[in-house]
């Protein structure tokens, strides 16, 4: 069992009060292809087939963990490899990588469930994905995340008309991540985060949150230069920045002239998302709400990274994430307590849940979370045992009320250093923890 990364994770959905879900989460263990597959798919003689691990997205009922992965690592290649036949080279367990995802919707869950079904299967068709690279995996990331966007282009005529006749505006947010050997990659667009939990020392008892993403708000600089060198603008509503829609006046008929008089509607929350394709503008030839995302590269370390949680905005505006992780170790804790030391397995802990949710008492909190610990097989089998259960809630709550004399959302954030393997957008998110689900997005 030597060098295997072991994954257990879970799912939370919440419809709400709703009328339709918009919120998806996808969960992927596929093999990774072998150098031959690669050659031979870079010359054309075969097509790689990859993926047998496609886990249920959607838990049977709400707080339900859903099925768990196992990634492994086998040995990297040597010279001596090349020697090896190929049948003897497939003797050993296929290395795997493995795929999460969250989607939060918002316009219609069309966008969100077209993410769902493709943009993992569009990642890995990119030129330079399964490189050892990080830099042009990355790029594979971005590419494959563009890829999913246009390909909903052409989706559009086929998803469901507003109910003033326009064509969809369905959209959603997109935040991945993907294991593979000892890397994590993270991707996003939009205000679905991605948290670590961190433990920054043997001694230290209390594990840190940190923020892999920041989140494309509108009234960032960078997002609103973007936004506004395209031809668009952000506009104020209800206290939430939000980018702007400009379509022509509904009683209009006929084409677009300059004499047409075009309404200004704060439409969405988010500067980036997929989809959105009311976004586009036909003098740029660019999407105003981007679909282009920010990545990050981490190189895990067991000893220190514990935790890694994928929550859309009715998560992260009622829990932070210092909270959410500290849920997911009191979590464990509470396990390990209850599973005596003796009940010893072999590899069936290594893919127990261990992470859930509950719906709120008034039932009407919406929320995606996808969360797993890593944890390395040893500790599996010491602390979990064969009695592992999956079925204890973990009640979401409300953010404490740290500091009374500071008004939420301007509360003074910890200090979060960045790991020296990671690179990408700077991650000094501020998160509105005040903010409430009424005030989400549009849509």
């Amino acid at each position: 069992m030597e060098n295997v990364l072991s994954c257990r994770a879970s799912v939370y959905l919440d419809q709400g009060g709703r009328k339709y879900m918009e919120d998806f989460v996808r969960l992927r263990r596929d093999d990774e292809p072998s150098e031959d597959e690669l050659n031979a798919a870079e010359h054309g003689e075969t097509e790689v087939e990859i993926g047998n691990g496609e886990l249920e997205n959607v838990p049977a009922e709400p707080g339900a963990p859903a099925t768990p992965v196992t990634a492994a690592e086998g040995p990297r290649l040597t010279e001596n490899d090349g020697r090896r036949s190929a049948e003897s080279r497939h003797t050993g367990p296929p290395r795997a990588v493995a795929f999460y995802a969250v989607f939060d919707g918002h316009g219609g869950p069309d966008a969100a469930c077209y993410a769902r079904e493709h943009l993992w299967d569009l990642i890995k068709k990119q030129r330079g994905f399964w490189s050892r690279d990080d830099e042009e995996v990355c790029t594979a990331i971005r590419k494959g995340f563009i890829a999913c966007h246009h390909a909903m282009w052409k989706k559009l005529p086929e998803w469901p008309r507003t109910a003033t006749g326009l064509p969809s505006t369905s959209g959603t947010t997109a935040s991945i991540a993907v294991i593979r050997r000892d890397r994590l990659y993270v991707a996003h667009v939009g205000d679905s985060a991605v948290v670590l939990g961190v433990q920054d020392g043997p001694s230290e008892d209390t594990l840190r949150a940190e923020e892999v993403t920041q989140d494309h708000k509108p009234e960032l600089p960078k997002e609103r230069k973007r936004i506004e060198a395209l031809g668009g603008s952000v506009i104020k509503k209800s206290g939430v920045n939000r980018v702007v829609w400009k379509r022509p006046r509904l009683t209009h008929n006929g084409p677009v002239r300059r004499s047409t008089v075009i309404d200004q509607i704060p439409f969405l929350a988010v500067a980036r998302a997929l989809g959105d394709l009311w976004s586009y503008d036909f003098y740029s030839g660019e999407f105003v709400v981007s679909p282009e995302p920010d990545t990050a590269v981490i190189k895990l370390d067991l000893k220190r990274h514990r935790y890694i949680i994928l929550g859309s905005d009715g998560l992260w505006n009622m829990v932070s994430p210092q909270e959410a992780v500290t849920i997911c170790q009191d979590t464990d804790r509470a396990k390990v307590r209850v599973v005596p030391e003796t009940a010893v397995s072999s590899s069936s802990c290594e893919v127990e849940p261990t992470l859930g949710q509950q719906r709120t008492e008034n039932g009407t909190r919406s929320c995606t979370l996808s969360g797993f610990p890593l944890t390395s097989p040893r500790f599996l089998r010491r602390d979990l045992g064969n009695n592992c259960s999956s079925n204890d809630p973990v009640s979401a709550g409300k953010r404490m009320l740290e500091d009374l004399s500071v008004p939420a959302g301007k509360r003074p954030r910890r200090s979060i250093p960045q790991s020296p393997h990671s690179h990408a957008s700077p991650c000094t998110s501020r998160r509105r923890y005040g903010e409430r689900a009424a005030l989400r997005r549009s849509g």
